[in-house]
Order: structure tokens, then C-alpha cells, then sequence
């Protein structure tokens, strides 16, 4: 699911269980963050996920918002091998941010 900025704004007092950072390319970081158990991406005004320039940008983006967690998810090498099984989201790099 997804989420603008101006809908996020209407939970200000609600808790985020957790924000995932998740590296895109290692350029651009998108933001995956839960709400009541129910996971959202965060999007612009035309429905595309908002792009940060850094892994920090968006956690700044959060600042106001109380957050329980936050994880940085980078790419692994694995990711593009061919012929590999996908991994579990077990198996998934988390660095606590």
C-alpha cells in the first residue's frame, strides 16, 4: 500500500512501528514504513514513491513523527545474480539507523 505526505499528516499522533530505508541502486533511498501493522510507501502528489537523496534525508522527512524503529535496507550483490532463489525477508540486510 502507499501513503502521500499530506495523509501521513493526519497520523502525527499515531505511532510509526517501524521505518525501513530501503537503498535503491545505493543512489536514492525509498521510505516503507507501518503503520497499525499495515505497511505503507511513502508517495508524492502524483502516486510515485518519493525518492531521497540519502538515507538520512528521509529519516529527517520522519522527524516529526514518533518512530519506533528505523532500519537502513541496502541492496545485496545477490539480488541480481541470476538463476538465484529470492531470498526471505529473513534473510534481508537490516543496519538500525
Amino acid at each position: 500500500m502507499h501513503m502521500n505526505d499530506s495523509e501521513l499528516k493526519s497520523h502525527k499522533h499515531d505511532t510509526i512501528s517501524s521505518l525501513e530505508i530501503v537503498s535503491m541502486e545505493g543512489r536514492y533511498y525509498m521510505a516503507r514504513f507501518y503503520l497499525d501493522g499495515q505497511g505503507y510507501v511513502l508517495t508524492n502528489s502524483d502516486d510515485k514513491p518519493v525518492m531521497f537523496s540519502g538515507a538520512s534525508a528521509a529519516r529527517e522527512h520522519f522527524q516529526n513523527y514518533h518512530v519506533e524503529s528505523t532500519e537502513v535496507i541496502p541492496p545485496t550483490g545477490t539480488d541480481e545474480m541470476i538463476g538465484m532463489p529470492d531470498a526471505d525477508d529473513d534473510e534481508t540486510m537490516r543496519v538500525p539507523l
